[in-house]
Formats: C-alpha cells, sequence, structure tokens
C-alpha cells in the first residue's frame, strides 16, 4: 500500500557513512511507469525520497492514475494493472488515484530546489517526467540542480562487470554488489528509491577517488551519461528491463 511520510519526523540516518557532502537537499525519485517509452508512457507510481544533509530521509509515495492502459510488461513487472491504476483502488482501495496534474503541487512543493538522484535518471525517468509534466502543464526547471545518477556510476566504475556471468547492470544488481543483500520490493517505487540512496552511499564509500560533494559528482555523472553498457531504457522507446 503506498504511504506517504511527508511532513513527518524524517527517518534517522542509516548505518552507512554519510560520505555525501550536502549543502542542500537531494532528492531521489523513481516511478513505475505504463511501459517504456519516455514520450508516450505515463506514471502510475512515483516516490520522492528527499536525502537531507544530516543524512534523515522523508519520503513521498504517490500512486498515479495514467490516463491510459498498463502494457502487460509493465504489469508483469510491477504488479500494478490497469483497474488498480485507472479505477477504485488506486490508493489502496482509500480512494482513486489522482492525475498527475493534480498531485502536482504537493510534489513540487517537495521537490522544492533540491538537486536530483536516482538510477537510470539521465537516461529514463527524468526525460518521462519532463514530458509527463509537458503533458499536464506542470511548470518544472531543471536549471539549477545537479543530477546525480547512480547507474551511471556503476557503469564507469565496475569496469570488470561480465553481464553474461553477473547479469545486467540493473538496481538489483547494484544493491547486492554494493550493499550486500537482495533488494526487497524490487519494482515498489520506494524500495526502489531507497536502495538508491544505499547503493550511491555504498559506492562513495567503495570508490574514494569519486567526488563527494554533488556539483562535482552530478559533473562526473554528466560526463559519462552515454557509457551505458547494458542496454537499459534511455530517452527512447526501449525493450530491456530497468
Amino acid at each position: 500500500m503506498p504511504r506517504d511520510r511527508a511532513g513527518q519526523p524524517a527517518r534517522p540516518a542509516r548505518s552507512r557513512p554519510m560520505l555525501l557532502q550536502l549543502k542542500r537537499p537531494i532528492v531521489f525519485l523513481d516511478f513505475e511507469t505504463t511501459g517504456l517509452d519516455v514520450t508516450a508512457d505515463r506514471i502510475v507510481e512515483l516516490a520522492l525520497v528527499r536525502l537531507n544533509p544530516d543524512g534523515s530521509r522523508e519520503a513521498l509515495v504517490r500512486p498515479v492514475n495514467p490516463g491510459i492502459a498498463l502494457s502487460k510488461g509493465a504489469t508483469k513487472v510491477t504488479g500494478i494493472h490497469s483497474a488498480d491504476a485507472c479505477g477504485l483502488f488506486g490508493d489502496g482501495g482509500k480512494k482513486p488515484a489522482q492525475p498527475l496534474r493534480k498531485l502536482a503541487p504537493e510534489l513540487l512543493a517537495f521537490l522544492g530546489d533540491s538537486d536530483l538522484g536516482g538510477f537510470n535518471q539521465i537516461g529514463y525517468d527524468l526525460p518521462l517526467w519532463l514530458n509527463e509534466c509537458k503533458r499536464h502543464g506542470i511548470t518544472f526547471d531543471l536549471k539549477g540542480r545537479n543530477l546525480v545518477d547512480a547507474k551511471v556510476i556503476f557503469n564507469v566504475c565496475e569496469t570488470a562487470w561480465d553481464r553474461f556471468l553477473m547479469g545486467p547492470r540493473n538496481l538489483s544488481a547494484a544493491v547486492r554488489h554494493y550493499c550486500g543483500r537482495e533488494l526487497e520490493g524490487a519494482h515498489s517505487a520506494e524500495a526502489d528509491t531507497q536502495a538508491t540512496i544505499d547503493v550511491l552511499l555504498a559506492q562513495l564509500q567503495r570508490h574514494p577517488q569519486l567526488p563527494k560533494d554533488v556539483p562535482s559528482l552530478a559533473d562526473f555523472c554528466a560526463r559519462n551519461s552515454e557509457k551505458n553498457r547494458d542496454e537499459e531504457p534511455a530517452a527512447k522507446t526501449g525493450t530491456a528491463s530497468r
């Protein structure tokens, strides 16, 4: 069931060292969608997790009525059916899921002027989000925001990774590799977002040569964003799983 902790006391910092140097919060985001085409597909569940300079976290999770049917592939991955997303059970049976445009004021207030983080967000989540904003008339500007992508870091730093022996460089593999555990609740938007933060902090611990401040880390990600060694969905129609 979707959970809402926005406005509630922030979670204490987790046991992993808070090596990321923050001058302002960074919001990590993850979307479950109707498919993999960032132009045509829609968000059906979103999670925003704000990482504060003291290492605490605050989460905002919302189901979204996409207004279109989910693909069979998306339903298989997420467990969300079109009737759930568009019907009466979008919010755990309490009330229908709302269209993105009705959620916009709450989401924009939560985002504020924060920097943005994610796993494959540069290639997938952000292009999809910007297209959704355009579709729903939501004013959102990336100007002035630093973009940190743990997937890019995974691609660049793990040069010995063999996808035929170790599998694709997806979030489940990253959690296993960096955090030494399995990803519980994979393809639940909040579980994926919380896991992405864990992965990023573990990457900074494992690779001390990485920048620790957000602007420098964002510059590293921007310079290496094309190094997508596995066939993950990018800013176009895709067929691989995220």
